[in-house]
């Protein structure tokens, strides 16, 4: 692990011992569940993140068949002037929707594809008003000499148009917030880059190359600039679909309930599908050291943290994303946009850029190395019944 991480770790370490953290997975406990070392007590740098041809291992290919019309799974990218939606196969237009809207590509039948709205419904597509790119090959898990220039990546925005999350005291509006911060991710993604592991700094060029595919599930090329409502369904199958390797959920935070001596980051992570707790240990370690390279009277909640939330009666993910997304999922609270202070900041486009580094550097870790990352807690019962955004006055956005 780099020597800026060994301290961080440390930091957060501390706070969280005062705060009472305990129960990390006993399967990454102790030191190395905090970032002081690796198990042979060297600091590790994020390994190769490209394997030798011929010799890649935990790869994610994308492979275009010669035939596109054998295609049932993938990400239908509707088409310039439009698309008609159905509700049957070759039933009547129901919505024509706006171009440049990713659709989950579920199904097949003949020329027209099975798909999920952006309003969680089941409609039909004919494939030749779309861009179809078929699902991801998976080739394994994440791990030292992982080939990142074939990774899939789903990068989620949270909220957008009527589902506006949180608006701070100066009016800075989470969804478009969120949406800033997941594109300066993905143009991270998009480009070779170099690494300052001491500093965190990222720099383009370098040995650390593109990832192979990058998606959004409310990309800025799409409807109304990205700010159009996106279900939770609908978010988690554009990753099902994609094939993706690991899905993150950018968002930010309210109503903070302690002052803390560190950025009051929160990252959840799904119980559900394998390795979300080790990326969320990464995102928090990493988001947490970006922020802290600036000044605030940082506020957080009780706990800090990688967290889970479970349903005490059944188990399962309390949040709908990350029940339904079947690959490493989490969901990062970056800071508290009720706070002026923070949302002061938040308004920067430093720390706006430093959010999306930690992002970034903590992908790139889970990707290519077996780091374990920092403040990894037990899933906690939450008993809480929210009543969620509900979609039924949810609109496909429409082509104009």
């Amino acid at each position: 692990m780099p020597r800026r991480h060994l301290v961080v770790s440390a930091v957060v370490a501390a706070v969280l011992a005062m705060a009472g953290c305990s129960g990390a997975d006993p399967a990454i406990g102790g030191a190395a569940a905090m970032g002081v070392a690796t198990g042979d007590g060297a600091a590790r740098q994020p390994g190769p993140t490209a394997a030798p041809p011929g010799d890649a291992v935990g790869t994610s290919t994308t492979t275009t068949p010669a035939d596109l019309a054998e295609v049932s799974t993938g990400i239908a990218v509707v088409a310039a002037g439009g698309a008609d939606l159905a509700e049957t196969a070759g039933g009547e237009p129901i919505v024509r929707a706006a171009e440049g809207l990713p659709l989950p590509v579920v199904g097949r039948a003949g020329e027209w594809l099975e798909i999920v709205t952006s309003c969680n419904s089941p409609a039909w597509v004919q494939a030749s008003q779309v861009e179809l790119t078929p699902q991801a090959a998976g080739g394994g898990g994440p791990g030292p000499g992982f080939d990142l220039s074939a990774a899939v990546v789903m990068l989620d925005p949270g909220h957008g148009d009527r589902d506006w999350g949180a608006i701070g005291p100066e009016g800075l509006s989470e969804k478009v917030l969120n949406l800033d911060i997941a594109a300066r991710v993905r143009d991270l993604m998009q480009r070779s880059n170099t690494v300052d592991w001491t500093t965190g700094t990222v720099t383009s060029g370098g040995d650390i190359p593109a990832f192979g595919a990058v998606w959004m599930t409310r990309p800025p090329e799409g409807p109304n600039e990205g700010q159009f409502e996106a279900g939770l369904a609908y978010r988690a199958e554009l990753a099902n679909a994609a094939g993706a390797d690991a899905m993150v959920s950018i968002h930010n935070n309210t109503v903070p309930k302690v002052a803390s001596d560190i950025p009051g980051t929160e990252v959840f992570y799904s119980v559900a599908a394998p390795g979300s707790d080790r990326l969320a240990a990464l995102l928090y370690e990493e988001v947490v050291a970006s922020l802290s390279a600036f000044e605030a009277d940082w506020m957080g909640g009780e706990l800090l943290g990688a967290r889970a939330r479970i349903n005490p009666d059944t188990g399962e993910d309390y949040y709908g994303l990350l029940r339904r997304a079947q690959m490493p999922a989490a969901i990062v609270e970056g800071l508290y946009l009720s706070e002026p202070q923070e949302e002061a900041l938040l308004g920067t486009d430093a720390v706006k850029q430093a959010y999306a580094e930690g992002v970034y550097r903590a992908v790139v870790r889970f990707l290519t190395t077996d780091d374990v990352g920092s403040g990894l807690r037990d899933p906690e019962p939450y008993p809480e019944v929210r009543t969620p955004t509900g979609t039924s006055a949810c609109v496909v956005p429409a082509q104009p």
